[in-house]
This record gives C-alpha cells, sequence and structure tokens, in this order.
C-alpha cells in the first residue's frame, strides 16, 4: 500500500475484522523494487502470533533478476535479513504461494521469450534460505494450467493440466537419495468434457480441502481430488484468479486488537 516510502502493508483477518499495518523492511522500500508476492502463517502454539513472508525483485531492465525475501514476526515485531538469489530474466507468476512443511513456494517463468520455463522459488522458513526447484523438462509454460501443491506425505508437488487431462507430479529422493520429480497420478476429467465445451483453466487450489477451482466458459468447479467429486459453483463472467478461505478462528486469536502500527 502506499506509493511514496515509507511504505506498507496491510495484514486483515476478515473473520475478527482486525488489521495490522506493517512498515516494508528498508531494504525493500526502494525505488523500482516491486513485491510480486507474499504470505501470512500463522505458527502452531503461537498464542495469536503471525508471519508474513514477502517476496520481490527489481523491475529495471538494466538490472540483475534477483530475486529478494524477508520474513516478518509479530512475537518480536521485527524483519528478518534479507536473503536473495540470481535469476534468469523471468516473469512473476500471479497465483499465490503455497505452504510446503516450513517452506513457502512460489511458482515463476524464468528464461527468455523462446525459451521458458517454470521453476519454483522456495524460501525455507527453518533455515532462511532461498533456492530454485526446476520441473520436468517437458513440462511447458502456460496460462493457467499449473499449480503447486503438497503430496499425500505433505512433501512438494505440482498438478499440471493440459485439455480435460492433468497429471500430479512430487518430488522424492531416488535410490542415490537425490531429490527427482516421479509422476504420482493422472487424472481425467471426463465429467466436464462430456456436457461442456471450452477450453479448461486452473483457477485456484484450495490446499485444506486439496480441491481445484477449475474454469470453463463462465462455468466454475470445485473438484475434490481425493474422492474426485465435482461441485459447481456460480458462473463468474470475466477471468480470475481465486483465492480460497478456508478457516474461521475461533474467539481470541486474532491478529491484533484493532489497527496497529508495527516496524
Amino acid at each position: 500500500m502506499g506509493t511514496w516510502p515509507p511504505r506498507h502493508l496491510l495484514v486483515w483477518d476478515p473473520v475478527a475484522r482486525e488489521q495490522c499495518r506493517l512498515i516494508f523492511p528498508p531494504e525493500l522500500d526502494v525505488d523500482q523494487m516491486f513485491i510480486f508476492n507474499g504470505a501470512v502463517l500463522r505458527p502452531a502454539r503461537s498464542h495469536g502470533h503471525f508471519q508474513v513472508a514477502l517476496v520481490a525483485h527489481y523491475v529495471r531492465a538494466d538490472n540483475p533478476k534477483r530475486v529478494f525475501a524477508c520474513l516478518y514476526s509479530s512475537e518480536n515485531g521485527t524483519w528478518s535479513n534479507i536473503k536473495s538469489l540470481q535469476l534468469q530474466s523471468f516473469i512473476a507468476s500471479p497465483e499465490p504461494s503455497t505452504l510446503i512443511g516450513n517452506s513457502i513456494c512460489w511458482l515463476i517463468k524464468e528464461g527468455h521469450h523462446h525459451n521458458r520455463r517454470y521453476v519454483i522459488v522456495e524460501f525455507d522458513l527453518d533455515r532462511q534460505s532461498l533456492a530454485v526447484i526446476e520441473l520436468p523438462p517437458h513440462i511447458e509454460a502456460g496460462i493457467s494450467k499449473l499449480r503447486i501443491m503438497p503430496t499425500e506425505d505433505g512433501g512438494l508437488g505440482f498438478i499440471d493440466l493440459s485439455g480435460f487431462h492433468a497429471e500430479i507430479w512430487k518430488r522424492k529422493p531416488d535410490s542415490d537419495g537425490l531429490a527427482v520429480w516421479v509422476l504420482d497420478r493422472a487424472i481425467e476429467f471426463k465429467e466436464l468434457s462430456s456436457t461442456w465445451k471450452g477450453y479448461l483453466f486452473l483457477v485456484g487450489f484450495a490446499e485444506e480441502s486439496n480441491a481445484l477451482l477449475l474454469k470453463i466458459g463462465s462455468a466454475l468447479f470445485m473438484v475434490y481430488l481425493q474422492s474426485m467429486e465435482f461441485k459447481k459453483l456460480p458462473n463468474m463472467t470475466g477471468f480470475h484468479s481465486y483465492y480460497p478461505f478456508e478457516f474461521c478462528y475461533a474467539a481470541g486469536t486474532g491478529i491484533g486488537d484493532g489497527m496497529v502500527e508495527m516496524k
């Protein structure tokens, strides 16, 4: 929020109707620094405390493509040291972050116009480190076809949609202990292909429900991956990314009392 320094970030609890305003860390509150994604976390047994992770990059064409990340803790009211990672030319993706274990993962497109690929940027909250994880080489860049998702055992995975067919991939150690991608399962959306015409888009993923949000034309569906149950949602015109809201907090677990200024 805000155009001129010092800029601030608004953390909103829609159930408790509470807001906290956080001042950007000085290293990220500079000209042509773009905060392209973030996440709010509430650690287990945190007694109302929360964390905010931010990821940013410079928008100047002559600046090396470097990703920056940091973590705010409401318990001590401070931002962590800024971590950074060098990448090739890349485009930030509008998809929300995904929590995998104690790491936050974002999907971005790396490379140049005719040689662009998806990679995962991982921010390890324990080690306070950034890493890049490449996807299988055959995975092509496209609009609304990929989502990072946790596997059944809580590991890193993703789903790749192509037409009315999808593949779920997961990361696991091979015989030498090196992490590799393996195909977990394939899915056919036959109920949709037999009834609806047009292109199918993956527009959201609900982590706790393990459900996809799929859009075809103006029709919107929620698909629960474990049971493969389809639920028709109200139609939506236009094209949107969706952010499922899945939890209501019990009384006394809000993010603060009213509007609080924090640095």
